[in-house]
């Protein structure tokens, strides 16, 4: 009569790669045509961040304690890593954007006050972060997936067969999450990239007022011609003015008729 309990297997934990799983996120994803920017840095500061969770997992499994290396893989631990990304991404697309602004204020010539009302200010920052990181939504249930199966991990007394291959199972669908998460917010970065095209090309396009510009040279002309009427002798002016015609008009009269 065969008995229904689980089968027993040794305490430690045998951690799955992950790479493989992670797709995207573990490998460097080349030229990508059409697109301005890289999230590159970011992904593989994502990478390493997901990678160094599974070491120390492996090194808790390694020491027996396998509530440890469970815990090490938990759903916080995946979310502090998404949301650092998250995080990196933003303040990266960000600083890009406000870079793209003030070059193309700067080629139109702005004054510096009007560039700088241009440039992101923090209400869109924490938009924008909002906006990229929205495909985390798609992790819940894979991460409640996964905190469900490492609590029975951690419940069971002695680690059972159903119960590890349930939880690896969890993990590399977190993985595969991730990587669906991330290629999502590449593409919703480079959308923003593209948001703010318009604000760009509007830096780029502006041009002083035409009246001021008007105004300028009417004040110039006129005071021009006043100097003129001036020193010409058509009206009075003010004394300075005066002693400078008188030495005008002697000056000219030693020049035309020399002694």
């Amino acid at each position: 009569m065969t008995s229904s309990s689980p089968v027993r297997v040794p305490s430690a934990v045998q951690i799955p790669e992950l790479g493989p799983a992670l797709g995207r996120v573990a490998m460097p994803s080349g030229p990508m045509s059409g697109r301005p920017f890289s999230l590159d840095d970011v992904r593989l500061e994502l990478a390493t961040s997901i990678f160094e969770l599974a070491a120390d997992a492996r090194s808790w499994s390694s020491a027996g304690d396998r509530e440890a290396a469970v815990d090490a893989l938990n759903s916080a631990a995946w979310l502090g890593a998404w949301e650092a990304a998250v995080r990196g991404a933003a303040v990266y697309l960000t600083a890009l954007i406000d870079e793209r602004i003030a070059a193309a204020a700067l080629e139109s010539r702005m004054p510096g006050r009007r560039r700088k009302r241009l440039i992101l200010n923090d209400v869109e920052r924490r938009a924008l972060a909002s906006r990229i990181g929205a495909p985390g939504i798609t992790l819940t249930g894979s991460l409640e997936g996964l905190e469900q199966q490492g609590s029975r991990m951690r419940q069971s007394g002695v680690l059972d067969r159903e119960a590890l291959e349930r939880w690896r199972g969890a993990l590399m669908t977190t993985a595969r999450k991730i990587e669906s998460a991330w290629m999502q917010l590449e593409d919703a970065a480079h959308a923003e990239w593209n948001r703010w095209t318009p604000l760009v090309e509007a830096g780029r396009s502006w041009r002083r007022p035409r009246w001021l510009l008007w105004l300028i040279a009417a004040v110039v002309l006129g005071v021009a011609i006043y100097v003129g009427l001036v020193v010409g002798g058509y009206v009075r002016g003010p004394a300075f003015l005066e002693s400078f015609s008188r030495w005008w008009w002697d000056w000219w009269d030693r020049l035309v008729e020399p002694a």
